[in-house]
């Protein structure tokens, strides 16, 4: 169905390009089209590292990652005056369908612009690494922020009023959650200095949700979780050299929708013996550094690291994962790239103080923009 609308909607626009004058309307259509292509070696205490069925192995594992990258895109931008807006469509391998990644409009007011629609939020930041469908560490330490919202940018502030996430807390089967509430939406907020060499951002957000529990099927009960993130971050160009890092703090970021590692417990925990949702503390950050040895040849290494602390007794401090790339991007004409990478995972320790095994990759990303 995804597929007919997107041949339908792909022919509206391009007739629509076509039909209105010249000058009054630019339409600017682009396309990638990505491959990932490596090979990923599975420590056995990972929980990744499962047979078809999903179920658990008890040995080391080394598979081939060679399928179309998640992130290819087909879409447009288009301009007209003050109004501007574009459309994006990727593809969803797992179930074989045209997936809708950008779709947005603007408003240049004058004082500022209006983005009414779905695509990065103000908090997104991520670095080149490649693996995992262009993943740029957002497993451990970037933000990969693609969303619903309402901003407004004047100058270099944004303000965006973003589809909340209404998650679970942890042990929410003893919590008996009737019923999961976001009344309001998710606030995020930036500010960016860009100088010629290097910009700036300091940022925040908030999500708040509500859950009601009826634990004793009597009376319901009503706990308010507040989920928060703040940070800043950076980039620095200085000739061929290219330096990114963020550092970044928060509550309950599992709840408040970030894309961080899954291994690493990030959620408040519901206690029954005390009957409280007890917060969960979370920090991280990634950098990375590219240098552009000439026009055809470059090389990037980059680290990412993510933690929590569980306020819940008999729980261990730290919760850990990092990862850690390096990579080669080749240019072989305008718009063809192959990237070579090698990279590893390591999950670390769980909150119970279990092995969760590590995720180590070589291979490449092949790449044509048109």
């Amino acid at each position: 169905m995804m597929k007919k609308i997107f041949v339908i909607l792909s022919a509206i626009m391009l007739a629509i390009a076509f039909a209105v004058p010249a000058g009054a309307t630019d339409w600017h259509f682009y396309g990638s089209a990505r491959m990932q292509t490596f090979n990923v070696n599975q420590d056995k205490n990972n929980p990744h590292n499962e047979d078809v069925n999903h179920n658990s192995l008890d040995f080391d594992d080394r598979d081939s990652r060679w399928a179309l990258n998640h992130v290819s895109r087909l879409g447009a931008k288009v301009h007209s005056g003050d109004i501007g807006g574009g459309f994006e469509y990727g593809h969803d391998d797992h179930h074989s369908d045209v997936t809708l990644r950008k779709l947005y409009g603007t408003w240049d007011f004058g004082a500022g612009e209006l983005t009414i629609g779905k695509t990065y939020t103000p908090l997104h930041f991520v670095t080149n690494q490649v693996f995992d469908d262009d993943s740029g560490l957002k497993y451990f330490g970037a933000f990969y922020e693609l969303q619903p919202m309402i901003q407004v940018k004047v100058d270099g502030f944004k303000l965006a009023l973003i589809s909340p996430n209404n998650g679970t807390v942890d042990n929410n089967v003893a919590m008996a959650v009737t019923d999961n509430d976001n009344t309001y939406p998710k606030v995020e907020a930036s500010y960016t200095l860009a100088m010629d060499t290097f910009s700036l951002k300091v940022f925040g957000g908030l999500n708040l949700s509500e859950y009601v529990t009826n634990p004793d099927g009597d009376k319901e009960y009503e706990y308010d979780v507040n989920s928060n993130i703040y940070g800043v971050a950076g980039v620095v160009n200085v000739g061929p050299v290219t330096l990114k890092a963020m550092i970044w703090g928060g509550q309950n970021v599992g709840l408040y929708g970030l894309t961080n590692n899954h291994e690493v417990d990030n959620t408040p925990d519901y206690v029954q013996a005390v009957d409280d949702v007890r917060d969960n503390n979370s920090y991280g950050g990634v950098a990375s550094v590219g240098v552009k040895i000439n026009d055809m040849i470059g090389v990037e290494a980059g680290y990412g690291y993510v933690a929590s602390e569980d306020d819940v007794i008999g729980k261990d401090d730290n919760d850990e994962a990092w990862a850690v790339y390096l990579q080669a991007p080749i240019t072989l004409a305008q718009g063809v790239t192959i990237v070579p990478e090698i990279g590893h995972y390591d999950y670390e320790d769980n909150d119970a103080n279990a092995d969760e095994g590590y995720e180590s990759y070589f291979g490449a990303k092949w790449q044509i923009n048109f």
